[in-house]
């Protein structure tokens, strides 16, 4: 331990009176806080010197050697983390169970004494007690009405007519399901050729790949041209290939192989000796190599930046925030969606275009779709199976003369002409409704 040395004040020795526990006067002596720990460097009477603890730095450096540590306790171990290769981790919880014998028979030993075998297995009756026990038996009821071996039978008979019409209506087959059944799978029928053939006379209605008959008529030198038996077009002559190297290696035709197989160590041998056309001569030395090039492997692999690369070069896109600024970047947070975001797909598809022609097995929900307000609170002419899209649709001037007349509301052709006129400016496409007519109308 350190020690502090005090000066003798001026004053004289009285001034350690009041210190003298601390040892002899102006020498310092606090007390050790920790005894059992031997100090470093050169110790006092009462621990020894380094040599004599034998204190080594080999021991200091391996004390899992020298000075192992206690092992763990039995009720700590299975808390720790076992790092040994191979070995089997069990939860802490179950580690200090005891693993059942898998041949262990559960139960106890049957006593010695009577069987139950013994007990249920008695010997066979003879015939007479047999008959003897059914004269007992036949004096019961039960055994009157249920005998042995036979089904109870209670005396309760059902309608005549229930036996050949059974239970509930008929219902008749115009309003069961094989309607339904025709509908969704109909009876495949054999069309008629000829019936086809008239179809293609006058809807041009074809078969999938069916060549069509334009009824032109072929003639050429020799006269009539029958397309089924006629083939058109030209001959294709096979074309010649390979004609230029046909030409600069006359070796590729006629009986002379293609390619002249030679050793390997000849064709080394030319390479290193014979000298390429247009460059230098090799001399026996090999391949040259070539002026930029440099033996040794590059001691930088990129270039390196520098105060330039740090200062100068600070771009205004550099410049701009991280874009993960303000941002949660903890693994396992990065992934929080926003508070006002929805999760799904909704009811009512009002984020899509709705379709021009909406199918009959399209269940979707477009918003067109009438909300139950209108149950409660029908319109006047909902009873009429009239739609408040009716009156939206497009239609020609006829159409919505004619509407706008069944209803009473009479008008010339000029002012009809004119209203139809007004309306269709209203739309950039220049469709007119009878709502857009109406309101034109009125106004």
């Amino acid at each position: 331990m350190s020690s502090t040395l005090l000066r003798k004040p001026l004053g004289g020795g009285t001034a350690y009176s009041n210190m003298s526990f601390l040892g002899p006067p102006g020498l310092a002596q606090p007390t050790d806080s920790t005894p059992h720990l031997p100090p470093a460097g050169i110790g006092g009477e009462a621990h020894g010197s380094s040599a004599e603890r034998n204190e080594t730095t080999e021991k200091a450096l391996k004390p899992e050697i020298y000075e192992c540590p206690p092992p763990t306790p039995d009720y700590m171990r299975r808390w720790r983390k076992n790092l040994e290769p191979g070995a089997v981790i069990l939860h802490p919880g179950v580690s200090s169970d005891t693993a059942h014998e898998r041949l262990s028979v559960y139960g106890r030993p049957e006593p010695v004494g009577v069987k139950v075998h013994e007990v249920l297995n008695v010997a066979a009756k003879s015939q007479l007690l047999e008959q003897q026990q059914e004269k007992k038996e036949a004096i019961y009821l039960s055994n009157k009405k249920e005998p042995l071996g036979k089904a109870y039978k209670r005396g309760h008979m059902l309608p005549p007519a229930l036996y050949g019409n059974g239970f509930g209506k008929p219902t008749p087959q115009d309003v069961s399901g094989e309607a339904s059944k025709d509908l969704l799978h109909p009876v495949e029928k054999l069309n008629d050729p000829a019936e086809h053939q008239l179809y293609v006379k006058s809807h041009a209605n074809y078969h999938p790949g069916e060549q069509r008959n334009r009824g032109y008529s072929w003639v050429d030198k020799n006269g009539g041209i029958d397309p089924s038996r006629f083939s058109f077009g030209a001959d294709v002559k096979a074309r010649e290939i390979d004609g230029v190297a046909k030409s600069l290696n006359p070796l590729i035709e006629g009986d002379a192989p293609s390619q002249v197989v030679v050793s390997k160590r000849l064709e080394d041998f030319r390479e290193v000796n014979n000298e390429p056309l247009g460059k230098v001569k090799y001399l026996g030395h090999g391949k040259h190599t070539s002026d930029e090039h440099v033996f040794g492997v590059p001691s930088q692999r990129a270039p390196e930046w520098g105060v330039r690369e740090c200062v100068a070069k600070y771009s205004a896109e550099e410049q701009q925030p991280d874009k993960d600024l303000g941002k949660s970047i903890r693994p396992g947070w990065r992934n929080c969606a926003p508070e006002d975001r929805v999760f799904g797909t909704p009811s009512i598809r009002d984020d899509i275009a709705r379709p021009t022609l909406k199918s009959v097995a399209d269940h979707q929900n477009y918003g067109d779709e009438h909300p139950a307000s209108a149950l409660l609170y029908p319109a006047n002419y909902s009873d009429s199976g009239v739609s408040s899209d009716d009156f939206l649709e497009a239609r020609s001037k006829e159409e919505i003369s004619e509407i706008f007349a069944a209803a009473g509301e009479v008008m010339e052709e000029d002012h009809i002409a004119a209203t139809f006129a007004k309306a269709a400016k209203l739309d950039p496409n220049g469709l007119v409704s009878i709502e857009s007519f109406r309101r034109t109308l009125n106004a």
